[in-house]
């Protein structure tokens, strides 16, 4: 048809498209002038198609998601100019965001399942779990639930893993390679100091030991260097990632382990939950006693490992939020 015969939009769809161009100046000039056009394109046909099946209000119903899309988009593309490392809000960096930020979670998690393994590891050697059930129950809950996040972790990560290592390999991209010697160059450096402290003995082994200062060093040196070890190793892997140019697809496949690891997590966290209020209400002397490492506070203790789990799963469940998001397109008006 000629461009002439064409019928001229409604007048609801021409103000709303004008009113979103201009609106577009609130991004980057660089980014106007890359994207601009074909953005405007892709909001008229939009608006067309709302003004078709809904007519006026149709097309009106448009006008709070494309001044937040908007807005969004112009604190994103801000922050990249200054924040070059956050450059991008693609479906694959979403994605990838999400799933380093999952992992991580994860990771912090793990940290607070190893002080409630510790802090239960007493009571569930004595005969407290054969007279209350509830405590071995929600203490294997907690067992079954790492294995399950453990193996939905290798599930989802392995294959990017993998993958990040062929593009590394490929392009001779030997700064992702070095990253990747980060995780077992620090398991052999904690491995080393547990070695020392134990063959050696440091600050003591005995109960007239357990509360001296050397004692609390080496314990508190030892802690160190395991939490230095798994930061260091998480954050190099994550980086290696984020250095890495990772097809879209593979990432995508890290969903469903993702939401199992998500789900585990958040069963692991009422089971801990539970055997925390059993022990008080089964065991209150042990509860308000001293169970803890070096015999400190068992209710601090408590309070410290579900605190860090409740964070951790929220903050799982919104990265794996952000990334169903992500899943379902970069945009609400595609």
């Amino acid at each position: 048809m000629n461009a002439s015969l064409r019928p001229s939009p409604p007048r609801i769809v021409a103000l709303t498209v004008w009113a979103y161009q201009r609106l577009l100046v609130l991004h980057p000039p660089a980014f106007r002038r890359a994207y601009g056009p074909s953005i405007v394109q892709v909001f008229r046909a939009t608006c067309v198609a709302a003004y078709r099946q809904r007519g006026t209000r149709g097309v009106v119903a448009l006008w709070g998601a494309a001044l937040g899309d908007v807005a969004r988009g112009a604190v994103a593309e801000y922050a990249a100019l200054i924040f070059p490392s956050l450059k991008g809000y693609s479906t694959m960096q979403i994605a990838r965001r999400s799933a380093s930020v999952l992992f991580g979670a994860y990771i912090a998690f793990v940290l607070a399942g190893m002080g409630f393994a510790k802090l239960s590891e007493g009571v569930m050697q004595s005969s407290l779990p054969t007279a209350y059930p509830i405590l071995a129950i929600a203490y294997d809950a907690v067992l079954v639930g790492s294995v399950v996040s453990l193996l939905a972790i290798l599930v989802g990560g392995l294959p990017v893993a993998f993958a990040v290592l062929r593009f590394a390999w490929a392009n001779g991209r030997r700064d992702i390679l070095l990253r990747f010697a980060v995780p077992p160059v620090a398991l052999l450096v904690i491995a080393a100091t547990l070695w020392v402290v134990t063959m050696r003995h440091l600050g003591g082994n005995t109960a007239a030991t357990i509360h001296t200062l050397p004692r609390v060093l080496t314990i508190g040196g030892l802690i160190a260097v395991f939490l230095a070890g798994a930061i260091l190793s998480t954050a190099a892997m994550l980086d290696a990632i984020a250095r890495s140019d990772i097809g879209e697809p593979m990432l995508r496949r890290t969903f469903a382990p993702g939401l199992v690891v998500t789900i585990t997590m958040g069963v692991m966290l009422l089971a801990a939950a539970v055997w925390s209020i059993g022990l008080w209400r089964t065991a209150p002397a042990l509860f308000w006693g001293n169970e803890g490492l070096l015999a400190t506070s068992t209710v601090v203790g408590v309070a410290l490992y579900l605190m860090l789990m409740v964070g951790t799963t929220v903050v799982a469940a919104r990265a794996l939020a952000r990334g169903t998001a992500a899943r379902q397109g970069t945009s609400r008006l595609a």
